[in-house]
């Protein structure tokens, strides 16, 4: 019975001693441990504050596209772009402003300006398999413009790839496969075409 009575108060020195440790090591580092709590909260808050802002200038971006998206339905491709470009401006780094760029990069392409539209084109940053691989055919189609048919096969290439569909990936692979020829890259094109 003394020999666990022992036991206990050996234990409970060591549980002292480690409380004591922890208290002194607590006191020592309290501003670091203040500073960073601080520093935590602050990242948070700015976070949310950038999620809020963020999702306030895409319902602004999606109100003004509106008008610039019915002039591209109408044709009117000069006055669209105008309207693309002041929400790219004012909103490009939201989801509005990223379609934006998709759409004025549309407009570039229509009105005969490839290098423009090129530029436009690879700033559109998207990932689903409709919107994204239209976007690489358009872009492709702008290099076999301006005569860079190898770029605008590997360009093809890659939009039958984010396709993935039997709709869509034959259409964009018989694409690279004739820009493949024009580059006079004829076995790449036989690989396509099967």
């Amino acid at each position: 019975m003394a020999n666990n009575n022992k036991k206990v108060d050996n234990t409970v020195a060591e549980v002292d001693g480690a409380i004591s440790k922890s208290e002194l090591w607590l006191e020592k580092n309290q501003k670091n441990i203040m500073y960073a709590l601080i520093a935590i909260v602050l990242v948070v808050a700015a976070g949310w504050g950038w999620n809020y802002l963020k999702s306030d200038s895409n319902a602004k971006a999606e109100k003004e596209i509106y008008s610039a998206q019915f002039l591209f339905e109408e044709g009117d491709f000069e006055q669209a772009l105008e309207g693309f470009e002041a929400v790219i401006d004012e909103y490009g780094s939201t989801n509005a402003g990223n379609l934006a760029k998709a759409y004025a990069g549309l407009c570039q392409k229509n009105l005969g300006n490839d290098q423009e539209a090129v530029a436009l084109l690879k700033a559109y940053s998207g990932s689903d398999n409709v919107i994204a691989p239209a976007i690489l055919c358009a872009l492709g189609d702008c290099y076999v413009n301006m005569d860079n048919n190898a770029e605008a096969a590997k360009t093809f290439e890659k939009a039958a790839k984010a396709a993935d569909n039997a709709e869509f990936s034959p259409l964009y692979l018989k694409k690279a496969g004739l820009a493949y020829e024009a580059a006079g890259d004829n076995a790449s094109a036989l690989k396509v075409y099967q």
